[in-house]
């Protein structure tokens, strides 16, 4: 695992966008969509993926539509060049994009960079669109777009965006509505989750972190505000790994860890982190063991010193099949 037509004459294209009237902080449970596990069956899971497990997407995730776009086209030919070739269309295909609010983060690691398969149905419930996509060789999950943004960037900028394309065959009648659209997305869990404080000072000796991973903190200056670091973890990746880019990779038949480390931040004696700074790492070593050596410094002088690097873990790490169902979207009218 790592931490991705035609020679025309006279031509028509029209294009035409529904969006919503202003961008919600946060959805309600009472809005248009239901997310919930889904049949795994009709979904598209990840190779290995159980079921049964503990999570409910319906606790932690709403969504809703953004936009609607459709575009239609119709061709027609000069008679007194091409008289064999009569009108072109009408022909049109859509495409949606939804936004997910996380509204309960706890076991969240990532979320699949696109659907697995989607499905929209008519005014009067009949399927005018559907697709599927092959499970791939490397299944990419993504970080949460508001974990990587500040707090104070605006509620519509942290949700996170999804592209719906609906291909339309020629003969499917515009619809009035969409009654219903359903996708599915991969997220990947966990079910446990714990931090790990480690004292923000300078030691030569190798301390366990969790089983499979011990760190050795060889440099660590923490004074008027500011401080400076140099820290190595030591570990397995068969037992532990670490996930804390901004997204993560599995291969098709690859089997998870059984923990893994998916944040490390520099606290105060308060816990509070001690967000200015940056911070550079390279990873080094075997399948059976690696060393991952991390430089950093940054200041808050706000904030006290650095006292603690604080690390995140999680454990039992699984990936799952969400389904999405929103009812009641409208379409453009032409």
């Amino acid at each position: 695992m790592r931490s991705g037509e035609l020679f025309l004459l006279i031509g028509v294209v029209l294009c035409a966008c529904a969006t919503a009237a202003e961008q919600p902080a946060q959805f309600s449970p009472g809005d248009i969509l239901i997310a919930s596990s889904g049949d795994p069956n009709e979904a598209v899971p990840p190779a290995g993926a159980d079921p049964n497990r503990t999570w409910d997407p319906a606790a932690h995730l709403v969504a809703d539509w953004e936009s609607v776009s459709v575009n239609m086209a119709s061709q027609i030919y000069n008679p007194a060049v091409r008289p064999e070739v009569g009108l072109q269309g009408p022909q049109w295909s859509m495409s949606l994009s939804g936004v997910i609010d996380i509204i309960d983060s706890n076991g969240l690691i990532g979320l699949a960079q696109g659907p697995s398969s989607v499905k929209a149905y008519d005014q009067d419930g009949q399927l005018i669109a559907s697709s599927t996509t092959d499970s791939p060789l490397v299944r990419w999950y993504q970080q949460p777009m508001s974990w990587r943004l500040p707090d104070d960037f605006p509620a519509w900028m942290r949700l996170e965006r999804v592209s719906l394309n609906l291909p339309v065959e020629p003969d499917v009648a515009y619809p009035d509505v969409l009654s219903s659209v359903e996708w599915t997305l991969n997220v990947l869990v966990a079910d446990e989750a714990k931090t790990v404080d480690v004292p923000f000072e300078a030691t030569d000796t190798w301390v366990e972190l969790t089983p499979g991973m011990e760190i050795l903190v060889e440099q660590a200056i923490a004074e008027q505000g500011r401080y400076q670091y140099r820290i190595q973890l030591r570990y397995d990746p068969a037992q532990v790994d670490y996930l804390t880019g901004a997204s993560v990779a599995i291969w098709r038949d690859e089997a998870l860890p059984p923990a893994a480390v998916l944040k490390m931040e520099v606290v105060n004696a308060e816990g509070e982190s001690v967000r200015s700074g940056s911070s550079s790492s390279s990873t080094s070593g075997s399948s059976t063991q690696r060393i991952r050596t991390t430089i950093g410094s940054g200041s808050c002088a706000t904030c006290g010193d650095a006292a603690f690097f604080r690390y995140t873990l999680v454990s039992d790490l699984y990936e799952l099949a969400a389904t999405f169902v929103l009812t009641g979207v409208p379409v453009p009218e032409f």
